[in-house]
């Protein structure tokens, strides 16, 4: 067998060649280098157009559906707007009835209340390692100093 021109194998990955051609073709394929990368080429640049045709695909298949339910794309696309923003609307009223709750019930007091006992009592409870440190230093300075005076007291 000849090789197998890049037409041919474009037809073949188009699935537009009978099945004992495509048989050939693939049995070629295990023994020619140059076939196969005829063919690999075929298939980047297959891959790119189908790349390129399939990018929007979503349009094409809502303006499908909107047809059969007999809506055109822009009164379609209106009413997912209006839909969009009554539930967005919703969700912001649902949030605010529950901070008006909240706040009726005196939840927001009660928690800035237990955040300001907690506040409070650790200021009192912790002191800086620094601050310790210089605390015992000055008294062991006065023990000391103490001790100096009260000897030289004695002699």
């Amino acid at each position: 067998m000849n090789h197998v021109p890049e037409a041919g194998w474009v037809a073949y990955l188009a699935d537009e060649i009978p099945e004992t051609l495509k048989i050939e073709y693939e049995n070629h394929l295990y023994s020619c280098d140059k076939c196969l990368s005829a063919y690999m080429e075929a298939m980047e640049k297959e891959e790119a157009s189908l790349d390129m045709e399939g990018m929007d695909i979503a349009g094409p298949v809502m303006n499908s559906i909107n047809r059969l339910k007999g809506e055109s794309g822009e009164e379609a696309t209106q009413k997912r707007k209006e839909k969009s923003l009554r539930t967005i609307a919703r969700h912001y009223l649902i949030a605010a009835g529950f901070t008006i709750l909240l706040m009726a019930g005196g939840v927001f007091q009660t928690l800035t209340e237990y955040v300001d006992s907690v506040e409070s009592s650790s200021a009192v409870e912790t002191q800086s390692v620094t601050d310790g440190l210089i605390e015992k230093t000055f008294n062991w300075m006065d023990s000391i100093e103490k001790k100096n005076k009260e000897g030289f007291r004695n002699e």
